[in-house]
């Protein structure tokens, strides 16, 4: 008798715990997003510049923030939508992030009409862009880094671990990769990366790019 009732209780227990298993799943399934595409292996010789890569394989939308261009415009990531885009977050306290701005402004002019968008965002919250506009101009760094966290919306949206962090989204505007320290963007290996990339999105070779 307690035989049975014991087979009864782990038949039930059996059941429950297979129908959380399903119900779990279907959450899971639910909430997962759509599977990326097209990721690219960074080259290991780019890649060991960074402290750390994210390479995203779930699709996820840059959270929204506000923020002001170089034309003193308040713009928004949509506003480089059709572009794969490249936005590097620095501070003029960060020297790290001073090091990597002249790269970046290679990468910049190399890419600009070739299918990325490179920009910088400042999270300077005690300097007004006037006298990020200065610091830029005194070390010869193009206005591609002007961008400005004026009121911290950026800040507030988009979990950073330290600066500098690179997000490079897709032309749809979905997050591909989280590059956390800094970099030599104008290196071979650099060039070979965004290259692959925006190759991968046109369907051609990089050579064709040139």
């Amino acid at each position: 008798m307690k035989t049975q009732k014991l087979f009864k209780v782990m038949s039930v227990m059996g059941v429950l715990f297979c129908l959380f298993i399903i119900i779990s799943y279907f959450q899971m399934t639910q909430n997962r997003g759509d599977i990326m595409e097209g990721q690219i292996e960074v080259p290991r010789a780019f890649a060991n510049d960074f402290s750390n890569i994210i390479v995203r394989k779930r699709a996820a939308e840059m959270p929204l923030a506000t923020f002001l261009s170089p034309e003193g415009r308040r713009v928004n990531w949509e506003t480089f939508d059709g572009n794969y885009l490249l936005v590097n977050f620095w501070a003029t306290w960060c020297p790290p992030c001073v090091v990597e701005l002249p790269s970046l402004n290679k990468l910049q002019l190399r890419y600009e009409d070739k299918g990325l968008n490179v920009i910088a965002v400042s999270l300077d919250t005690m300097r007004d862009q006037k006298f990020l506009k200065g610091f830029l101009i005194n070390r010869g760094i193009g206005e591609f880094a002007a961008y400005h966290d004026d009121v911290e919306e950026v800040q507030k949206a988009i979990y950073m671990r330290g600066i500098p962090t690179s997000y490079l989204l897709s032309p749809k505007g979905e997050i591909l990769y989280i590059f956390e320290g800094d970099a030599d963007w104008s290196s071979t290996a650099a060039y070979q990366f965004f290259d692959d990339v925006i190759a991968s999105n046109l369907g051609r070779s990089p050579s064709e790019m040139y």
